[in-house]
């Protein structure tokens, strides 16, 4: 999802004061959650600093550029988890990656397509707000085809943070994640390898941004870096303090987009939306069953892997926890492509269908009571 564009507060002083106080309040949550062992807490503890940041008014927000050097930097940290043998592994479960993701689109589209002929949100809002992954492209193209791009947007906000949520609550109950040692914040052990990362994200996430693929800057450097680091041509390798920079910037860009303003604007609807998410979550779920069936993976791998968004949380989350990151990683790959390539397309043309109008009745219907009329009268 990409944040809205530059900052508004009265000064450049007070803004300074504002980030200042946000990363503050995050790096205190981040302690909070490691102290209790929680997964993705360098994720999860800057959103939830955003989240009470934006619910008390504060309008400060990523930058553009700030935004896109973090997705960029994000899709190498996952690359890095790419080992010799991942993209063998992809092509082995290739046919059960597709089926995956043809399912849960259909899910999410599906439930999109009833909530929407059933009048729940206005519009073709529902279609727009439940189509999994591509965000932008969808809250874009929500307007122009009977959606309530506001509304739109508010739902896929809350849909990532009740996702992120809720990974990180099976994550504890499957156990604790690993207990974090103090961090090198400034470990360049390989400053190499470090510069080429850099480098590499740079030149990749500049690709990715112009290329306007959605989400370009997160995908172009996590497909290149996974490739070029499974075929053992580069070693990724980034320090804390970086990784901390991306995350909580890409923690940031959710928390802060829950304005009193958005909230409020959605109120009315929103009982409608939560049920709508939760019956969203439960398809996912069943699909996490079937996956675990055929699989055998464990619970979390499974959830993971068919959770409906968005990728870069989802995957940040599973390199913080004990699961199958690579099949995790494959799945969502996968699936992103997919939605990515027809998504959009598929969301447009049920959303065609739903506002249609009405056939416009033959003339012949319309002579027919004008005769009956007349031979009355």
């Amino acid at each position: 999802m990409t944040p809205e564009t530059g900052d508004r507060g009265p000064t450049p002083l007070s803004r300074t004061w504002r980030w200042a106080a946000l990363v503050a309040v995050s790096a205190a949550f981040v302690l909070m959650l490691q102290a209790i062992r929680a997964p993705a807490a360098l994720l999860l503890g800057p959103m939830a600093a955003g989240l009470l940041f934006g619910l008390r008014g504060a309008t400060i927000r990523p930058a553009p550029l700030v935004f896109g050097a973090a997705q960029a930097l994000v899709g190498c940290l996952i690359a890095a988890s790419a080992t010799a043998g991942f993209w063998g592994g992809v092509l082995a479960h290739l046919p059960l990656y597709v089926g995956l993701a043809a399912s849960t689109l259909a899910v999410c589209l599906g439930f999109g397509w009833v909530m929407a002929a059933r009048g729940w949100l206005p519009g073709t809002t529902a279609i727009w707000a439940l189509a999994p992954g591509a965000s932008t492209a969808m809250v874009l193209m929500s307007g122009a085809l009977g959606g309530d791009r506001r509304l739109v947007a508010i739902i896929h906000y809350l849909r990532l943070l009740i996702v992120a949520l809720l990974a990180m609550g099976l994550a504890q109950l499957k156990g604790s994640a690993p207990a974090h040692p103090p961090a090198a914040w400034f470990d360049f052990a390989d400053p190499v390898g470090v510069g080429i990362t850099l480098a590499l994200a740079a030149a990749a996430g500049w690709a990715g941004k112009v290329s306007r693929m959605p989400a370009g800057p997160f995908l172009v450097p996590m497909l290149a870096g996974s490739a070029l680091q499974a075929m053992g041509v580069l070693r990724l390798e980034l320090p804390v303090l970086v990784a901390a920079f991306a995350y909580a910037v890409v923690g940031w860009s959710v928390g802060l987009g829950f304005t009193r303003e958005a909230l409020a604007y959605s109120a009315r609807m929103l009982p409608r939306v939560l049920a709508a998410l939760a019956a969203l979550l439960a398809g996912c779920g069943g699909l996490a069953v079937g996956v675990k069936v055929i699989t055998g993976v464990d619970w979390l791998t499974a959830w993971l892997v068919t959770s409906p968004g968005g990728t870069d949380t989802i995957l940040i989350i599973a390199t913080s926890t004990p699961v199958d990151l690579p099949f995790i990683l494959g799945g969502q790959l996968v699936r992103f492509l997919m939605v990515l390539a027809i998504g959009p397309f598929l969301a447009r043309r049920l959303a065609q269908r739903l506002t249609r109008e009405p056939p416009t009745p033959s003339p012949r219907r319309k002579i027919l009571p004008d005769l009956f009329r007349r031979n009355r009268s």
